[in-house]
């Protein structure tokens, strides 16, 4: 029980999992300290988030922050 969402990351363009992408924003996020599992679902392409149910709307707020950050630069990564 608790809060659960996934968000699937998929090739541009298409509706292939992509998860190498997936890898590498989990890896980005816990660079920047926000703990992370390994991706799930479809081709290993989708982004578990499972915050404590007790959270803060400032730790939410910041964790949700670091996912946006480390999104854009994984997929800047990607275009090199």
């Amino acid at each position: 029980r608790g809060l659960v969402a996934g968000v699937q990351m998929v090739k541009a363009g298409s509706e292939t999992p992509d998860a190498d992408l997936a890898w590498n924003i989990v890896r980005i996020c816990i660079e920047k300290g926000v703990l992370f599992f390994a991706p799930v679902g479809f081709g290993g392409a989708t982004l578990k988030i499972c915050p404590p149910l007790c959270i803060t709307e400032a730790a939410m707020l910041e964790g949700v922050s670091v996912i946006d950050e480390a999104i854009g630069q994984a997929i800047a990564e990607e275009k090199k």
